[in-house]
């Protein structure tokens, strides 16, 4: 599996409508400078907050070792039932944590295949840690 950076692999930018849907917004997502160092309480912290105000979408932090390093993962349930029936879920975006270096990953198959799903998933996350902010570029 490939793993792309956030921020030096691709760039996270979101479009959006603003007051009322009249007028179109594009945010551009950029790390921090100095931002508190991410640690796996924080994770496990988020992780919590997300379990209460989504219990359906059942998200989870896991721990997965790519290319000989381990990582922290921010991930939900990639199927659910309903019916007896198994339905797989399209929209979920795993984000990867190297706590070492303090940078964030997206596997490379769910930038090529759903942008803008990653894009709007990595500004909330990010923003969300304290990692990243968004700036209005037009």
């Amino acid at each position: 599996m490939k793993l792309l950076e956030v921020f030096k692999d691709f760039q996270v930018i979101v479009n959006g409508k603003g007051r009322f849907g009249a007028y179109d917004q594009t945010f551009r997502v950029e790390p921090k400078e100095n931002h508190e160092p991410l640690t796996i309480d924080r994770l496990r912290e988020y992780v919590r907050k997300m379990r209460e105000r989504y219990p359906e979408r059942e998200f989870k932090l896991a721990t997965r070792t790519v290319n000989g390093k381990k990582y922290y993962i921010i991930t939900r349930k990639s199927y659910k039932k309903e019916n007896g029936k198994i339905h797989r879920v399209w929209d979920r975006v795993p984000i990867y944590f190297d706590l070492e270096e303090q940078k964030a990953y997206v596997p490379e198959f769910y930038v090529r295949t759903r942008p803008k799903l990653v894009n709007y998933i990595c500004m909330v996350t990010l923003g969300a840690l304290g990692l990243s902010q968004s700036r209005y570029i037009g």
